[in-house]
């Protein structure tokens, strides 16, 4: 089925937000099953989404602990209303996140970024600082990337040298706390070196600027906008009554 990418994204944000606010079983249990049916049951994808989590769920022993220590010495909670308060907090955090992972996992940050000026550049609207705006989210999200990539090169260079065969966890963080700052130098060259190469080529002199495979917005999109919108609406109304 071909569901418009903004669409998809409203639907994901919906979904995202009807967690947040959920207070019962009942939609615990009904946004579960939502999520596992959007997973389309591929296994793939459920170990993808869940390699993305799993940092979350290896943190959530010491935030318990933590939150159980604030919660019994400086309020009267008890300590099972603790554990309930803090369970249901990192169930909507993992599950929000799982979401959203799920969704950009499909889509992708380069996509997303697509979409969102496809629309504006529908608008018409010749506003030099959202054209900024978005050339913005576009750089910082290239770097992370590239940040990442030049990392790994880096320590696979050492490992095929031997050099870090002996290597304590200690010794790893002195490590790259002598090659980070090296690195982001390195990405901020490049970072400017494209800047030259864009203002070279007559980057921002014709507003708004002109976007590869657009994306165009409908009515019947808005529609789908809408029915999206009403159904977590109506699932929240419903699973509360």
């Amino acid at each position: 089925m071909n569901i418009h990418p903004l669409v998809r994204f409203i639907f994901f944000l919906a979904f995202s937000f009807s967690v947040l606010f959920a207070d019962t079983l009942t939609l615990w249990a009904i946004y579960f099953g939502i999520f596992v049916v959007t997973t389309g049951f591929d296994r793939t994808v459920i170990l993808a989404v869940f390699s993305r989590i799993k940092p979350f769920i290896l943190f959530f022993p010491f935030m318990l602990v933590c939150y159980l220590a604030v919660s019994v010495f400086f309020t009267d909670a008890t300590i099972y209303q603790a554990m309930v308060e803090v369970g249901f907090a990192f169930l909507r955090i993992v599950l929000m996140i799982s979401i959203m992972s799920l969704y950009f996992g499909s889509v992708g940050s380069p996509n997303f970024l697509l979409e969102l000026r496809s629309i504006w550049f529908q608008t018409g609207l010749k506003w030099n600082w959202m054209e900024n705006f978005f050339l913005f989210l576009d750089m910082t999200l290239r770097f992370y990337p590239s940040l990442q990539r030049d990392w790994i090169m880096l320590s696979q260079s050492r490992d095929s040298l031997g050099f870090n065969q002996n290597n304590n966890r200690w010794d790893k963080i002195k490590l790259a706390t002598q090659d980070l700052p090296i690195l982001l130098v390195v990405n901020l060259r490049k970072s400017q070196d494209i800047a030259l190469a864009m203002q070279l080529r007559g980057f921002g002199e014709s507003l708004p600027r002109c976007v590869y495979n657009a994306t165009y917005f409908t009515t019947w999109h808005l529609l789908q906008f809408a029915a999206v919108v009403i159904c977590f609406y109506l699932i929240n109304l419903h699973a509360s009554l």
